[in-house]
């Protein structure tokens, strides 16, 4: 057993609806500047990088394709392998939320928080962002001058009404406001952390956490037409990678919690919200740290897949090379 203090550190899993861009090298490349830097100042470091294979927006992007999930997959994934190893990147796992290891740690976690009192059955009807896979109340919304309403991240929403089952957010206001406090640095920087402790002061409403409109994901174990919401698949990956369900296994006996999660800006409130109370739900700790980091713009927006303003990474190293894009 190593005597080095632990560091686990993970980048967001990429959506591989799309080949890899430059945000997700970019996020890659800082990630693994961190991993680097803590292995030479001592400590024993597990870092962790993957795709989150699951989802509408995954089912949809193959639909238009003509392909299957799997098929769109199997095109895909293999790109954000090789940025990997483009980049040089030190990482312990890649993970894939497809894998039967993760499937298992999923269901574990919801029957602990379903153990715990945390998720009933009730109907949702309220609006949906496919491309952030997110609910927004309808204060988070607007019109836009074409009619179309957009959520706070500026991509379309849709009104949805369909059973559900729910996890009981509301419960964790209090705890997470009081865990902000008695944390400061949980959530970095302080501009995310001040949006953060405002959406939270502001009331949480329990959270939508399955879906029975489509079946490209994981089922909700006793209730298998009910598909696991997914950010209930994509934020228990985290410890998937270190072996839950088994908590005594020497991964996750190691390095839970995790040092920092390193994460777009626009996925903050999944991270520093939602996974904090899924986690306390399930007897877990919460991650020490969740760092927010801003995006690259190309033409004045965001890059992004569904923009079509992206830019190839495997393009920036041949024609600088890796030290230089990194």
């Amino acid at each position: 057993m190593s005597s080095k203090p632990k560091f686990y550190i993970t980048t967001a899993i990429a959506y591989p609806n799309g080949v890899p861009h430059m945000g997700h090298a970019y996020e890659a490349i800082a990630t693994d500047c961190i991993a680097r830097f803590k292995r030479l100042d001592g400590y024993d470091v597990r870092f962790l990088t993957g795709t989150d294979e699951h989802g509408i927006k995954m089912l949809q992007t193959a639909q238009k394709a003509g392909l299957t999930p799997r098929e769109l997959l199997a095109r895909n994934v293999p790109r954000f392998e090789a940025m990997v190893a483009a980049f040089g990147l030190s990482i312990d796992d890649f993970i894939h939320t497809t894998e039967e290891r993760h499937k298992k740690s999923c269901q574990a976690i919801w029957e602990k928080m379903a153990a715990n009192g945390d998720i009933y059955k009730s109907t949702y009807a309220g609006w949906y962002s496919v491309r952030d896979e997110a609910y927004y109340a309808a204060d988070e919304t607007q019109l836009n001058a074409d009619g179309v309403r957009l959520g706070p991240q500026g991509t379309p929403v849709e009104w949805v009404e369909e059973e559900s089952y729910f996890f009981r957010l509301s419960a964790y206001q209090q705890k997470l406001l009081d865990h902000y406090a008695a944390n400061p640095d949980f959530i970095a920087p302080d501009a995310r952390r001040n949006e953060v402790v405002s959406f939270v002061s502001g009331g949480l409403q329990d959270l939508s956490i399955s879906r029975t409109t489509f079946d490209w994901g994981i089922p909700v174990p006793s209730d298998p037409k009910h598909i696991m919401y997914v950010w209930v698949d994509a934020l228990t990956n985290y410890i998937t990678a270190l072996g839950y369900p088994d908590v005594q296994g020497e991964l996750f006996a190691k390095y839970w919690p995790a040092d920092v999660h390193v994460i777009g800006k626009d996925i903050t409130r999944f991270h520093a919200v939602y996974w904090p109370a899924f986690l306390w739900s399930a007897g877990l700790a919460a991650p020490q740290r969740v760092f927010g980091h801003g995006f690259l713009f190309n033409r004045g927006e965001k890059m992004s897949k569904s923009v079509g303003n992206v830019v190839d990474p495997f393009d920036l190293v041949k024609a600088y090379g890796v030290d230089a894009v990194r």
